[in-house]
């Protein structure tokens, strides 16, 4: 992006910014350290079930796995499904507004790949 294309795109900004800072609104639902990686695995296969969200994601610990799935699911992201079966068998779905997020999170994959990959040209 060069520095014009830049200028116009923080004037838009500026021009349309509502009393309520969008970017604050979006961080407080998908700000914490693990929604956007429960997000993108659920993007990547939908329709998991908690322990294979564990083990794409890894480093998640199950009190932030379930608390990430809950606020997720409160918040209109991500629904629950049960089969209603014993032994409980649950998966967890992305909603169309999950959904929508997924040009963002193309975005940022494709900038942390950008720069992961300058990072090792080092």
């Amino acid at each position: 992006m060069d520095q014009n294309e830049f200028d116009k795109k923080i004037k838009y900004f500026h021009e349309n910014m509502p009393k309520e800072c969008p970017i604050l609104y979006s961080m407080k639902i998908i700000g914490s350290k693990w929604k956007i990686p429960v997000m993108w695995y659920l993007m990547l296969n939908d329709g998991q079930h908690y322990n294979e969200l564990k083990r794409s994601i890894g480093s998640i610990t199950n009190t932030m796995l379930t608390k990430s799935l809950r606020e997720l699911e409160e918040d209109g992201l991500l629904k629950r499904v049960s089969k209603g079966t014993v032994p409980p068998s649950v998966t967890y779905h992305l909603t169309d507004t999950g959904k929508s997020l997924i040009y963002t999170m193309g975005d940022l994959f494709e900038w942390g790949k950008k720069h992961m990959e300058k990072e090792t040209q080092k």
